[in-house]
C-alpha cells in the first residue's frame, strides 16, 4: 500500500440548526438499530442449549456406479446446521459428518456414543439428506459414504436403547425417508417425532425442497405460520412441509406427530402476516414460459417479492403483480373416480381408482391389483 499525505475535508465551523440536525438523524438510527434488534431477539426456537444435534449430510459416495453425486453448490444441510450452532447449541452437543466422513463403521460408533451422553431433560434433532433406498430385506436403508446399510429400524432404536432424553426428531431427506415415522411410532412411551420427505415405499426428489421447508419453520419464517398466530406449532411444521412437497415435488411427504406433541411451539415471537399474499403459490410469467415461486413479502411500490423454487431455492425478485397468477393444481378428481394413471414402473398408462386425495396428489388402486401397489401419484400422472 503506497504511503502518502491526504488531505480530509472537513467542516470548520457548525451553526447551532446544523448540530441540532446532526443528533436528530443520529438519534433516528439509533433508534432504528436498536428496535431491529428487540424485533430479532422476540423469534426464539424451541431447539436451545438442551439439544444435541446428529447430522449426516452425504452428496457423494465411494460407489458412484450405486448413487449419483448431487451438487454441493448451495447445500441446506449446512444452513440447518448454522442455525442450530447460531441458536446457542454448544458445540459438544453437535456432531456433523459429512461426506467422505460418513462412512456406515463411522457414523454407527460416533451415533452410539454420542447418544450417550445426553441427560434426561434433553431433546435430539437427528437429520440425514442423502440416497435412501431398500435392502434386500425390505428395510428402509440410509446410504453412507461407504459401507454397509444403515436401517430405519437401528436409527430409532439407537435413540430408544442410548438417548437417556424422552423427545427426539428424526428428520430426513431422501427417499423412503419415511421408514423413519414408520419406525417413530412404535415406540408410544417416548416423544418420537419424525419429518420425512417422502412415503416409505416412494422416491425422493433431488431438490432440496424438504430441508428448505424444514430449515423455514425452525428459523420462524412467518408463512409457515399457518394460524398467522405468531408462533410456528410442531404440527404446523409438519403441515407446511407436507404441502411443499406435495405442490412443489409432486410427492406426499410423510410425518409422525404424537398427540401430545401437536401443539408444541418450535418458533415463536414471529411477526405476524399483514398480507395474505404472503406464502402464497404463484406462477409468474418470464418471456411467455411460467416458473412457480411463493410470495415472501409485499410492497405497493415494488409488488412482490418472489422465491423461485429450483435446486436450492435460492432465486429471490421483486415482480409486479400484474406478471403473477394464482397456483392451481394441474388436475383434481373426486374420490371414487376412475382414471388413467402413468405406472412408472409398467411404463405405460393403466386403469385406477381415486382412494384419497391431498393437496394436488391422488392415492389410487390400479385396476386388478392388490393394495401394496397403491400409490401417491402427481397431476401429471393420472389424467381422465
Amino acid at each position: 500500500m503506497n504511503s502518502q499525505t491526504s488531505k480530509i475535508k472537513t467542516p470548520l465551523k457548525f451553526n447551532a440548526q446544523t448540530l441540532k440536525g446532526y443528533f436528530k438523524k443520529l438519534l433516528f438510527l439509533t433508534l432504528c438499530f436498536l428496535s431491529s434488534l428487540k424485533i430479532n431477539a422476540q423469534t426464539k426456537t424451541n431447539f436451545d442449549k438442551n439439544t444435541w444435534v446428529f447430522m449426516v449430510g452425504v452428496l457423494e459416495w465411494a460407489d458412484k456406479n450405486e448413487f449419483a453425486s448431487f451438487d454441493k453448490r448451495g447445500r441446506v444441510d449446512a444452513k440447518i446446521l448454522k442455525f442450530l450452532q447460531d441458536s446457542g447449541i454448544a458445540a459438544d452437543h453437535i456432531v456433523y459428518l459429512k461426506d467422505k466422513e460418513a462412512t456406515t463403521s463411522e457414523v454407527k460408533k460416533t451415533f452410539a456414543n454420542f447418544l450417550k451422553k445426553a441427560k434426561k431433560e434433553d431433546q435430539l434433532f437427528f437429520y440425514y439428506c442423502g440416497h435412501g433406498y431398500h435392502n434386500d430385506k425390505g428395510k428402509v436403508c440410509f446410504a453412507n459414504y461407504s459401507g454397509g446399510d444403515w436401517t430405519a429400524n437401528e436409527i430409532v432404536k439407537a435413540v430408544d436403547e442410548n438417548f437417556a432424553g424422552k423427545t427426539a426428531f428424526f428428520t430426513a431427506d431422501c427417499c423412503n425417508s419415511g421408514g423413519l415415522a414408520d419406525e417413530a411410532q412404535k415406540y408410544k412411551t417416548k416423544n418420537f417425532v419424525a419429518l420425512n420427505s417422502v412415503v416409505p415405499k416412494d422416491l425422493s426428489t433431488g431438490n432440496w425442497t424438504f430441508s428448505n421447508a424444514l430449515l423455514y419453520g425452525l428459523q420462524g419464517k412467518n408463512f409457515v405460520d399457518i394460524d398467522n398466530s405468531g408462533n410456528i406449532s410442531l404440527i404446523e411444521l409438519a403441515q407446511y412441509i407436507d404441502q411443499e412437497m406435495a405442490i412443489v415435488e409432486g410427492q406426499k411427504a410423510a410425518y409422525y406427530v404424537p398427540q401430545n406433541l401437536k401443539n408444541l411451539v418450535i418458533s415463536s415471537g414471529l411477526s405476524k402476516r399483514k398480507d395474505k399474499k404472503i406464502g402464497e403459490h404463484i406462477w409468474v410469467d418470464y418471456d411467455g414460459e411460467d416458473y412457480l415461486g411463493f410470495v415472501t413479502a409485499t410492497d405497493p411500490a415494488k409488488g412482490l417479492n418472489v422465491r423461485f423454487y429450483s435446486y436450492t431455492n435460492n432465486e429471490i425478485e421483486w415482480v409486479a403483480a400484474k406478471r403473477a397468477k394464482p397456483f392451481v393444481c394441474k388436475s383434481d378428481f373426486p374420490i371414487g373416480a376412475t382414471v388413467r394413471v402413468y405406472s412408472t414402473y409398467d411404463a405405460k398408462w393403466m386403469k385406477a381408482r381415486v382412494f384419497k386425495k391431498f393437496s394436488c396428489l391422488h392415492y389410487i388402486r390400479y385396476e386388478g391389483y392388490g393394495s401394496e401397489w397403491d400409490e401417491w401419484v402427481s397431476p401429471e400422472k393420472i389424467k381422465k
